[in-house]
């Protein structure tokens, strides 16, 4: 059972932006699988509308995904009212804020808005670097050391910059102070000459379910530092304490 469902969440995976459309013998040698248990994870899929068939043995996300999703950010506290204070911050801060939260894998951007057109966007739903990216960090920093472990096995610390961390012990170490003071920095790791902060956002149990980040040009992170961490944790209380609650 538990294999089956590995397998499954691997199908999905190969649908992106990019590869919006797989057949079964493509699938199959990608994921090294039998092309008859191809076949029966992606006709059963179908069969419940996490996928649709377009020609043949090609497939499509299907419509229930979007249908998830909205019963997802419906059920949390992140929501039209998320995506409008993000974008109100980033235009007050002249810099970029991202939501973001942990799916197993890493991070995947609930909401993201920039002041500036130029700077890069993130979109929703989208998986963030974990390692180079201070979003990455706070998150990474709620799980167990094992389990980060593991992701590192799987896919490695890749540099994105000169400046990002590819040493397991220098992550560990940050991770450990990240934990300890809810709060992560990176200079430059993800993109050069940008800097950026993140701080959890948590629920009534004090857990992290998410976390926040704004992210600036390096020298006015590094002279607003205190200040930016000061807005990001008041805005990660407030998106928590405004969201409307599900009916």
């Amino acid at each position: 059972m538990l294999n089956t469902i590995d397998r499954t969440g691997k199908v999905l995976d190969l649908f992106t932006a990019e590869t919006p459309e797989w057949g079964v013998t493509a699938v199959a040698a990608r994921l090294h699988l039998p092309k008859s248990t191809t076949f029966d994870i992606m006709s059963s899929l179908a069969a419940i509308g996490l996928l649709q068939q377009t020609s043949g043995d090609r497939y499509r996300l299907g419509w229930r995904v979007l249908l998830i999703s909205r019963r997802l950010m419906s059920s949390s506290c992140f929501n039209a009212h998320t995506t409008r204070h993000v974008a109100a911050l980033a235009h007050q801060l002249s810099g970029v804020v991202t939501v973001g939260a942990w799916d197993g894998r890493g991070v995947v951007c609930i909401a993201n808005a920039s002041a500036d057109r130029t700077d890069p966007i993130v979109t929703r739903g989208v998986h963030i670097s974990g390692h180079t990216s201070a979003l990455g960090k706070l998150l990474m920093a709620q799980q167990p050391w094992p389990t980060v472990e593991e992701l590192i096995a799987r896919n490695g610390l890749p540099r994105l910059t000169e400046n990002s961390v590819v040493d397991v012990n220098i992550l560990h170490a940050q991770l450990i102070c990240a934990r300890r003071d809810d709060v992560a920095i990176e200079h430059g790791e993800t993109i050069p000459d940008q800097s950026c902060v993140a701080v959890g956002i948590h629920q009534r149990d004090h857990r992290a379910i998410a976390a926040l980040s704004i992210s600036a040009p390096t020298e006015r992170l590094l002279n607003r530092r205190e200040e930016y961490i000061r807005i990001a944790r008041r805005t990660a209380r407030s998106l928590v304490e405004n969201a409307v609650p599900p009916h």
